[in-house]
């Protein structure tokens, strides 16, 4: 496939559907739908113009999914010109948002992408008045929940919002009492699937990514102003380094990325538009904390990406307790749920299961390399394990053999929370929403 096309993009105000072309240059052509049910249905001819501006960003953030079955050189742009200020930033999105793709493609994208500019222009944002409030993206896991239950706290006006969400993204929001839902439906080109059946290129794309430009356009068809992500600090720490970069699994959950996407969003489109992380100040083991206080969600949540795989059909719902994210999730939060407590949420003590060791060797950076996965810092993960030698879980197989193993100094359970509670990483929250944050920590204490 020599070119990869974006075709079109439009709105259908009937059907409240967003729908995206692209296209191989004698190839297969795909379309995308995101439907946004519940949406205003009508809108005025400021903020049609407004939705435009962001769905042209849209288009070429969702485009990655199809791009990556060939990678060719030669991108085109049918529906618009491009301008340096786009090129410049998708350029970006594409080469570290495929860093780990092209690690388990064994592909060096260094002098593949290229986004052509073609226009001199400067692209003009809209200076509507957005519609007050913020919205928290729900996963599933500790992090969001977190995140929601500190801004309940305040009265400012606050939904939830989820992408295809399956059963355990709407158990925590059913669970997590009266807050209004939004759900939107994203549905890949069946093409797409074929495609990778055939033998094309798979793998990791910034799925956080393109999820937060399809909440840019929610911001004008549901009416709000802010998006709060749920990301560590640690989300910033990558994996590796391939192809003359640093790869980092979690590159569009990263403060540079939120920064370059708020950025980029106020200048092509929303001019009023905050996203911003609440929990960026914190690592993992402080967000464990936090949640171990909210006992309402022990049965409901889940972070194992099986529960989310994209292929509906190919989910597993529940803990496997046999992969990173499970791993990490029962460490992070051992110093703060009781032993027994934490073994029936998962349904084993995976700090007792001599197969495991591998896995939390690599957490701790004792073996190979961070997990391509959304887990916690290597340091944190071995002041956890050093931690639990002073605990009830010290007699744990791993516990034993990778307590001895590292020379960290063991804190106990209080000075590890404290010290995972101070604020530890540079932040983009706004002044009011870091007042509940600092509240909630308080509280937590």
């Amino acid at each position: 496939m020599n070119a990869f096309i974006f075709r079109s993009s439009k709105y259908v105000m009937k059907t409240r559907t967003i729908e995206l072309g692209y296209a191989y240059e004698g190839g297969p052509e795909f379309t995308e739908t995101i439907q946004f049910p519940g949406a205003k249905d009508h809108l005025s001819n400021a903020e049609i113009d407004t939705l435009d501006k962001a769905i042209r960003g849209l288009h070429l953030a969702a485009g990655i999914s199809y791009y990556k079955a060939y990678c060719p050189k030669d991108i085109r742009v049918e529906n618009h010109t491009l301008t340096k200020e786009e090129a410049d930033f998708f350029f970006k999105f594409y080469r570290h948002g495929l860093g780990e793709f092209s690690v388990e493609n064994n592909i060096d994208l260094s002098g593949v992408i290229r986004f052509p500019v073609t226009s001199n222009h400067h692209l003009s944002p809209s200076d509507i008045s957005l519609t007050s409030g913020a919205v928290v993206p729900i996963g599933g896991g500790k992090d969001s929940i977190v995140s929601l239950e500190a801004l309940k706290m305040t009265e400012h006006p606050l939904r939830m919002i989820a992408i295809n969400a399956g059963p355990p993204i709407r158990n925590v929001m059913n669970a997590s009492g009266k807050i209004e839902q939004i759900h939107i439906k994203r549905t890949l080109d069946p093409k797409l699937f074929a495609l990778n059946e055939q033998g094309a290129m798979n793998g990791h794309v910034p799925i956080t990514g393109i999820l937060s430009f399809i909440m840019a356009c929610g911001a004008v068809l549901y009416g709000y102003d802010s998006v709060v992500m749920s990301n560590e600090g640690s989300a910033s720490e990558g994996n590796m380094e391939f192809g003359g970069i640093e790869v980092n699994h979690q590159y569009s959950k990263s403060l540079e990325f939120e920064l370059d996407f708020e950025k980029y969003i106020r200048k092509t489109a929303l001019s009023h538009f905050k996203y911003f992380s609440l929990l960026r100040p914190l690592n993992e083991t402080g967000i464990a904390a936090l949640f171990s206080n909210l006992s309402q969600y022990f049965d409901v949540f889940k972070s194992c990406n099986r529960n989310f795989h994209i292929d509906e059909g190919a989910r597993q719902y529940g803990w496997c307790c046999d992969c990173p994210k499970c791993r990490f999730v029962f460490l992070a939060l051992s110093p703060f749920i009781v032993r027994d407590r934490l073994t029936i949420i998962f349904g084993k003590n995976m700090l007792d299961d001599q197969s495991q060791e591998d896995g939390f060797r690599e957490l701790c950076g004792l073996k190979g390399h961070k997990p391509f996965e959304c887990v916690g810092e290597i340091e944190e993960c071995r002041q956890i394990i050093k931690c639990l030698t002073t605990t009830d879980w010290a007699d744990d197989m791993i516990v034993k053999k990778l307590g001895n193993e590292i020379d960290d100094d063991a804190l106990s359970v209080a000075e590890l929370k404290a010290q995972a509670l101070s604020f530890k990483y540079p932040h983009n929250i706004p002044k009011q929403y870091l007042e509940s944050l600092n509240d909630f920590i308080r509280a937590a204490k």
